[in-house]
């Protein structure tokens, strides 16, 4: 890169002929400017971090096979190889609120997301993400950085609002691949969008068309246009997999079939023998007895819960392939071992649209061994995560480790932050923006233990609070009282065995919660509130 450092040597020759003192003052001042010059002008792409991070959808904890899991994720296994596995990370419990959390830093009811997409007419449950708080990429664009999302967004209201609608490019985002809302289907995909431009919802695709496939080709293309502008990007790479409907390539599924016929009591219990071996599960955790209600099942429903998992699973060996893909070309363009690369999910597996209730919970249960509960609900099997953090540059010292102790999505912003070099704005749309609740895990990912700090839940009703070991868990039904650290599948309640100690946690909930402005709690109706 050239720097102009003083004016065309046309005009000044004559006079640097003719005083030489001036010729040694304009010199050394030019020098001077060069220096500031360089110093205040963003550094190319060789020189800070590229920024991935891999967020997939009501993907269960131990989905991955470097999580225990029977699915075959090797791209994946190999960056938590190369890099640092977390067993504690917690999300929002559901897609809309960890969105707005990892984009911001801070509680999704402090940003208006602390429900789903509906704008209730109270300050943390609009719908949408404030435009008030920072998102990642307008911390990150003035910085010099390309800033691109692919996927799923789902930070825009939907229904009625008098609120102005925000997509990616009017927050802080220069490119955009993907779904506002949600996908509706992979082959057909709906309330899609490229950049600014809304793609009709009768779009007529290919016959091959596959959204992942399409998402995992629109990163690789932001990516290698990024690097050939020289500049260090930032790629938000929003997987809509495996996020319902359950769909993939008749021969992706008849790959799978085969490991799941074998049926969900044996997978479970080797999933859970597997975590314990990898250090991704507790060693005291202890599966519920659900082998009883298995066997009571048909043959035809064993058949469809086989069908429906192999199904679920090629979904995510598909999104595997697109991240090995990209992986590919980081290395082809030399920039895969300065790119920082964090792959999570949003929330735990769910049973929606995955059968009849009892064959969708088993799916369900199987995903988020060894823990209890669903997305969208506080328990651990719905706001536990998978997190691998790589950066073969900086890490490889690192490789293969795990860390355990509790963090937050929250945390995934200030992360970003720290390894770009960058600091949270002081100035934000001419206002001192609020700080992230999160902090850094990059020194926890270099060894350093994790902060014991307190966490907090409520969507839907469905409220916790974590707090040195124990959890304090209202699941929409009575507060209960768990020791995580003897009882990590929150199986017995010690509410009354410790009623001071749940009294405390309590109080600890409804101090944040009226910070937050949780409460009041919005209507689980439907049907979409008029503005008044």
């Amino acid at each position: 890169m050239k720097f102009l450092v003083c004016s065309p040597r046309f005009i000044l020759r004559d006079l640097l002929a003719s005083n030489k003192k001036f010729s040694v003052k304009l010199f050394k001042i030019s020098v001077i400017f060069s220096v500031f010059t360089l110093l205040s002008t963003p550094l190319l792409g060789a020189e800070k971090p590229n920024i991935i991070v891999i967020l997939a959808d009501d993907l269960g904890y131990s989905d991955l096979s470097i999580y225990g899991g029977e699915i075959e994720t090797p791209n994946i296994d190999q960056l938590a190889r190369e890099g640092v596995r977390f067993t504690g990370l917690k999300n929002a419990s559901r897609c809309t609120p960890s969105r707005a959390s990892f984009l911001t830093g801070r509680y999704s009811h402090a940003v208006g997301v602390g429900a789903m997409s509906k704008d209730q007419n109270l300050p943390a449950y609009r719908g949408q993400l404030s435009a008030d708080a920072p998102t990642i990429a307008e911390i990150m664009k003035p910085q010099g950085y390309a800033t691109g999302i692919v996927g799923k967004w789902h930070q825009t209201y939907t229904g009625e609002s008098k609120q102005k609608a925000l997509y990616p490019l009017d927050r802080g985002f220069e490119y955009f691949y993907g779904t506002w809302w949600g996908a509706k289907s992979y082959f057909k995909p709906k309330f899609m969008m490229k950049n600014d431009e809304h793609i009709p919802d009768d779009t007529k695709y290919p016959e091959d068309y596959y959204l992942t496939h399409a998402l995992s080709d629109s990163a690789i293309e932001f990516v290698e246009s990024s690097v050939d502008q020289q500049k260090p990007f930032f790629l938000y790479l929003a997987h809509y997999a495996p996020h319902a409907p359950i769909q993939a390539p008749k021969d992706r599924v008849q790959k799978c079939i085969e490991r799941y016929k074998v049926g969900f009591t044996q997978l479970q219990r080797e999933r859970l023998k597997r975590q314990k071996k990898l250090g991704v599960a507790p060693k005291n955790a202890v599966l519920r007895d659900q082998a009883n209600n298995w066997n009571k099942l048909s043959e035809k429903d064993k058949g469809e819960w086989v069908n429906t998992m192999a199904t679920y699973a090629a979904m995510i060996e598909i999104m595997d392939d697109g991240i090995g893909q990209l992986i590919d070309v980081l290395k082809k363009k030399n920039q895969y071992d300065n790119t920082l690369i964090i792959f999570l999910s949003d929330n735990g597996s769910t049973p929606e649209r995955k059968g009849t209730k009892t064959l969708a919970n088993f799916c369900a249960n199987l995903s988020n061994t060894p823990y209890s509960g669903v997305k969208a609900h506080a328990l651990e099997g719905g706001i536990s995560s998978p997190l691998i953090v790589s950066w073969p540059k900086q890490l490889a010292e690192y490789a293969s480790q795990i860390r355990h102790g509790h963090c937050h999505i929250i945390d995934i912003l200030p992360t970003c932050l720290e390894a770009s070099g960058i600091s949270f704005p002081e100035s934000f749309k001419g206002k001192k923006p609020v700080q992230a609740d999160g902090q850094s895990l990059m020194a926890a990912v270099k060894g350093a233990e994790l902060e014991e700090r307190p966490f907090f839940w409520e969507h839907y009703q469905s409220r916790a609070v974590y707090h040195e070991g124990w959890k304090l868990v209202n699941d929409r039904s009575t507060w209960k009282l768990y020791d995580l650290k003897n009882d990590p599948g929150e199986q017995y309640d010690l509410s009354s065995q410790y009623p001071e100690r749940a009294d405390t946690l309590r109080a600890m909930w409804t101090k944040w919660a009226e910070k937050n402005k949780v409460t009041p709690f919005p209507s689980r109706n439907k049907k979409n509130k008029k503005k008044k």
